[in-house]
């Protein structure tokens, strides 16, 4: 492998790790404190249908990434890359249009904004290009 296949390996072992390590925060600050001051009773089914939706997206831009289908990953991470900004980029249309935000939505807006940086690196990193060829390539067998 050359060195650009190994950072692009390590970047989508570090991107699975995040993909999987937030969910798990969540559910643990769920567990031990409850649900968060800023979401009311029936918010809070929306915040983790909506989290739900990007970590699944998330993790199918990141399998195609893994195995090296690129039309898929593109059009995945296209899917993913407007729907995450949108929702970071209306909150802060609303606040700054001088609308007040519940004390929750600087933490999610934190989150989604790693989220969708995350699908950008998957979506346009040179060394993520060179592990897909490398992958291709390992899965096409000998030559």
């Amino acid at each position: 492998m050359t060195a650009a296949q190994v950072w692009g390996q390590r970047v989508m072992y570090s991107v699975l790790a995040l993909v999987i390590a937030i969910p798990l925060v969540n559910m643990r600050k769920l567990m031990s404190e409850g649900i968060p001051q800023g979401l009311r009773y029936g918010d809070i089914n929306l915040a983790y249908v909506g989290g739900m939706f990007f970590s699944v997206l998330l993790i199918l831009v990141w399998y195609y990434a893994y195995v090296g289908r690129n039309g898929a990953r593109v059009m995945l991470g296209m899917v993913y890359l407007i729907a995450t900004s949108v929702t970071v980029v209306m909150p802060l249309t609303w606040l700054f249009l001088g609308n007040h935000l519940p004390a929750s939505w600087p933490v999610s807006l934190v989150l989604a904004s790693v989220y969708g940086l995350a699908g950008w690196v998957l979506l346009v990193s040179t060394n993520i290009k060179a592990f897909q060829r490398y992958q291709r390539r390992a899965r096409a067998g000998p030559d």
